[in-house]
């Protein structure tokens, strides 16, 4: 058995900064109308750290975890309607919907979810977008109760290890940022960077991940890439 692990923004889909809209839109009921949202580097970060540090930031103190929990619910409620005011601004990227439906017919591979959003936001956002039914969202990997990239793959992988064991002969992380090819090498598996996101090919090189990619290629392609070895 083989998994591949996807992350989401920037690698099968972009949608249109709705997340981001979304957090906004909480931050400025919880600190005020007229609070500057601070600036942060969110992209490849959980929910919960992006959401810690703008608290942090904008307060000077520390949030305690039930209050970024209250925070990335709040979020989660706004999000489908954010989604929906950028659905013209979104896109589900190049070959991602036939990747996902070639792959869910493979005996050998089996597809999960690695990503910083809670189980909640990600099934929302693969709902909207029609691509839900391709994951496993029992066995996947998400930000829940963790704010870094890290942590949330190797409790995947302890799910993964628990669920099939030896059976268990390959993995590969697929994402569009160094978070993503770190937190692949952080469980030993194979790392596949995607320059479809906000990160350019040759930064994405420099975090040396097993394979490198401009965007996802075609089913037969992509199958060739992951098979060979070297």
């Amino acid at each position: 058995m083989k998994l591949l692990y996807w992350d989401i923004d920037g690698t099968l889909l972009n949608t249109g900064r709705a997340g981001l809209y979304a957090i906004e839109e909480v931050f400025h009921t919880l600190q005020g109308p007229n609070v500057p949202v601070p600036q942060i580097a969110a992209g490849g970060r959980t929910d919960n750290y992006i959401c810690q540090q703008l608290l942090y930031k904008a307060t000077g103190r520390m949030p305690t975890d039930e209050e970024v929990s209250v925070f990335c619910r709040s979020y989660e409620k706004k999000l489908l309607k954010w989604l929906q005011l950028k659905k013209d601004e979104s896109v589900i990227f190049d070959t991602v919907r036939d990747v996902l439906a070639f792959f869910d017919k493979q005996k050998d591979y089996r597809q999960l979810l690695l990503t910083g959003n809670s189980i909640y936001g990600a099934r929302m956002k693969l709902d909207f977008f029609g691509l839900s039914q391709y994951f496993d969202f029992e066995h996947s990997g998400f930000a829940c109760q963790f704010y870094y990239r890290d942590d949330l793959a190797r409790y995947a992988y302890e799910i993964a290890k628990t669920a099939w064991g030896d059976r268990i002969e390959d993995m590969y992380v697929i994402g569009d940022t160094p978070y993503d090819i770190q937190c692949g090498k952080a469980i030993g598996a194979k790392t596949i960077s995607v320059a479809t996101g906000h990160y350019a090919y040759d930064t994405l090189s420099q975090y040396t991940p097993w394979k490198q990619i401009r965007k996802l290629p075609a089913p037969q392609q992509f199958l060739q890439l992951l098979e060979k070895q070297d």
